[in-house]
Order: structure tokens, then sequence, then C-alpha cells
């Protein structure tokens, strides 16, 4: 069986403790590979569309200082720098109107934040089931 590579993910929260919780999880998962863990949606405009290290997946916080999620995510479609990206939003409360703008765009999701550690768990999973890719790995 061929093995698939890994698929590249930055991490943007600005809670340290929820972001150092999904660097352990996505690095503990073969199937992804962390480019980027960030507290900001701004180090994120800096290392997709400065740096040009575009990832395949950005998981991103939607409520952070200075961008929200939404905000970096028409940031990055205003520059075109990222048209293959799929975004997973999480949040502890998902705003409907936002979501309902997205609907029709498959290459973004929302998730809500995961609260317990059996969810937290499946998060990458989730992410895997997103994308219609096999997840053969938890932790």
């Amino acid at each position: 069986m061929k093995k698939s590579k890994p698929l590249k993910i930055i991490i943007a929260d600005d809670d340290r403790d929820d972001r150092e919780l999904l660097k352990f999880l996505f690095n503990a998962n073969e199937r992804f590979e962390l480019i980027g863990c960030f507290d900001s949606g701004l180090d994120v405009i800096e290392e997709i569309i400065g740096k040009k290290n575009v990832p395949d997946i950005l998981l991103i916080d939607m409520v952070m200082p200075f961008l929200t999620g939404i905000e970096v995510l028409e940031k990055l479609d205003e520059n075109r720098a990222a048209p293959k990206l799929h975004t997973f939003i999480i949040s502890t409360t998902i705003n409907a109107a936002d979501e309902k703008k997205h609907l029709e765009n498959p290459a973004i999701n929302f998730i809500k934040k995961p609260i317990t550690l059996v969810d937290i768990n499946d998060l990458p999973g989730l992410i895997l089931e997103g994308l219609h890719v096999r997840n053969d790995l938890k932790i």
C-alpha cells in the first residue's frame, strides 16, 4: 500500500493552551505535517502571502485579535494567495451569518471548538473526513 504524503497544515489560535493542544494532536498524526502555528491572523497572512508558505489546510480560530478567521480568509482571497486552501474555522460559537455567507464554498468549513477530550482527539479525523481522506490513525 502506497503511503500518501502528509497534508501541510497551519494552525492559528490566540489561546496558548488550545494552540499547544492542537499542535500536539496534529504532530502526533502522520497524515499531517504542521508547517506553522500562530497566535494571530496577521502572522498567518505574513506566512502565506509574505513567505509564500501555503498549506493544504488552515485551521483557524474565528475570534482573534487584529483579524478574525473570516478576515484572514478575505485577505488571502483578495491576494489570490492560496486558491486550493481548505479552511476549517473553529470557534466556541459559530456565527450563522458567516457560515451562511460561505456555505457555497466547499473549501471553508465551520467546526464548533471541541470541549471534551474525546472531541478534541477526534479533530484530526473530522478534518480528514471534511476533505474526504481516509483516517487510519487515532492517538
